[in-house]
C-alpha cells in the first residue's frame, strides 16, 4: 500500500510541474475568468470616519481559488478618489478590479512637482557642519 502511494506521489509531482499556478506576487492584477465569482458576502458597512475611506470586502482569485478579502479602512488622500474593489463583467468573462487610488485633479500633480522642487532647493542649502560652527 505504501509503495502504491509513493508511486502515485511521484507521478503527481511530475505532472504538477506542467501547471503554472497563479500567485499574488506575479502581478495578476489583470485576472479575467470565464465563470462569474461567488456572490459577495453580506458585510455591514461601518459608520464613516473622518480621514478614512471604507474599502468593502470582495472575492479575490488566488492559486485557482476564490478567497474572501474582508473590508478594511484606507487613509483618505487629498485630490484622489478611491475605486472600490470588485468584479466587472467584460466581453470575455469577469475581470477583477482591485481597490486603487485615482488622481481626480491636476492640482495634485502640480503640488507634487512644487514639493519636489522645494526639496531640491533645500538640499542644495544644507550645511552638514552648521551644528558645529
Amino acid at each position: 500500500m505504501k509503495q502504491q502511494l509513493s508511486i502515485a506521489a511521484i507521478i503527481a509531482g511530475r505532472f504538477s510541474s506542467f501547471v503554472k499556478p497563479l500567485s499574488k506576487n506575479q502581478g495578476d492584477s489583470n485576472v479575467i475568468l470565464k465563470n462569474a465569482p461567488p456572490p459577495a458576502k453580506p458585510e455591514a458597512a461601518p459608520h464613516s470616519r473622518a480621514g478614512l475611506v471604507w474599502s468593502p470586502g470582495f472575492w479575490d482569485y488566488v492559486d485557482g481559488w476564490y478567497v474572501w478579502e474582508a473590508g478594511h479602512w484606507e487613509l483618505d488622500r487629498t485630490d484622489q478618489q478611491y475605486l472600490k474593489p470588485g468584479w466587472q463583467k467584460v466581453i470575455h468573462g469577469w475581470k477583477l478590479q482591485r481597490g486603487e487610488w485615482q488622481v481626480k485633479s491636476v492640482n495634485f500633480i502640480r503640488n507634487a512637482a512644487t514639493a519636489k522642487e522645494q526639496d531640491g532647493n533645500a538640499s542644495s542649502q544644507y550645511d552638514p557642519l552648521a551644528a558645529f560652527r
